[in-house]
């Protein structure tokens, strides 16, 4: 079986505030080992599960986001972003995804750093329903054939992919500063979370020939509701349906309709011809940047295991 593991940084164990996840900060590059240490006890999972390969696909921001050196070494690593033959990649022979790491819905309320696949919206529905990435993400790899089996993250952001995905195993994580800072409380936590990460995962993978991929009924009409106006005028290039902040296409099915909406975020049409070199020039620009010009480490007082 080969699995993936598919890493976002906002639901990992030790974040507990956004700079933790803003790419090029000092206390990012302390959300960087969090998001490691959780990888690897996922990988580690899943080869007691079963796997015969693991791949890590970093998703998060630029898509490079782990410490490469310090993943466990028996894992592909894939980072940065796509235009062909996905948007993650090549897809093609992934059995079962585990995603780590995961956030809310944009517009949660209570939520810690809720977005949906990019900052710049306020909302994305599907249908009418406020949807979430593990909705976005797991239609789209499930018209791949792919199912998602597991997921980690904050308590909101795990009830809302379960709604999803109720057959995927889950680990919720804290997002309390003092759950992390707290030299008598904090290594314990630590341990036993990053345990019940490997072990879930392990049980995921053990189940996961039982796992179905996700996969709704078309047609889909898809409204990305943009935080202001302007910000729409200045995305939606391709001259998509618009009223006012809110831009809305019809799919006939998730892989369309996914494919719209990173064209409203990664693909402008001016660039849209040349997206194939851009995003490779990118992804050896900010692999080069993480690996050998981030800054040093703020870990604010956190207790690092």
């Amino acid at each position: 079986m080969h699995v993936a593991v598919f890493a976002d940084i906002e639901g990992s164990v030790g974040i507990w505030r956004m700079r933790q996840c803003r790419w090029g900060t000092a206390e990012w590059q302390y959300g960087r080992h969090c998001l490691t240490e959780d990888v690897n006890h996922v990988v580690q999972g899943a080869f007691e599960g079963g796997a015969d390969k693991v791949t890590i696909k970093d998703t998060h921001e630029t898509g490079f986001n782990c410490l490469i050196p310090k993943l466990d070494k028996r894992a592909r690593y894939i980072g940065g972003h796509y235009a062909t033959p996905t948007f993650f990649g090549n897809i093609a022979d992934y059995d079962l995804v585990l995603y780590v790491a995961i956030h809310a819905a944009s517009g949660t309320e209570n939520a810690f750093f809720p977005h949906t696949h990019y900052g710049i919206f306020s909302k994305v529905t599907v249908n009418g329903k406020p949807v979430c990435e593990m909705d976005l993400y797991g239609a789209y790899l499930g018209e791949h054939g792919v199912p998602v089996g597991f997921v980690s993250g904050e308590d909101t952001a795990v009830n809302q992919a379960l709604e999803a995905l109720p057959w995927a195993k889950s680990v919720v994580v804290s997002k309390e500063r003092d759950t992390y800072t707290s030299k008598e409380n904090s290594p314990d936590y630590l341990r036993r979370t990053r345990e019940t990460l490997k072990t879930t995962a392990a049980e995921a993978v053990k189940q996961g020939n039982d796992m179905k991929p996700l996969q709704l009924k078309g047609p889909f009409h898809i409204e990305a509701v943009f935080r202001k106006k302007a910000l729409a005028d200045r995305f939606n290039t391709w001259d998509l349906d618009q009223n006012g902040a809110v831009v809305s296409w019809r799919a006939d099915n998730m892989i369309e309709g996914f494919n719209k909406l990173n064209l409203l975020t990664f693909f402008p049409k001016k660039i849209y011809k040349i997206r194939r070199p851009l995003l490779f020039f990118s992804r050896q620009v900010y692999r080069f940047k993480s690996s050998y010009l981030a800054p040093k480490a703020n870990p604010e007082d956190a207790v690092l295991k």
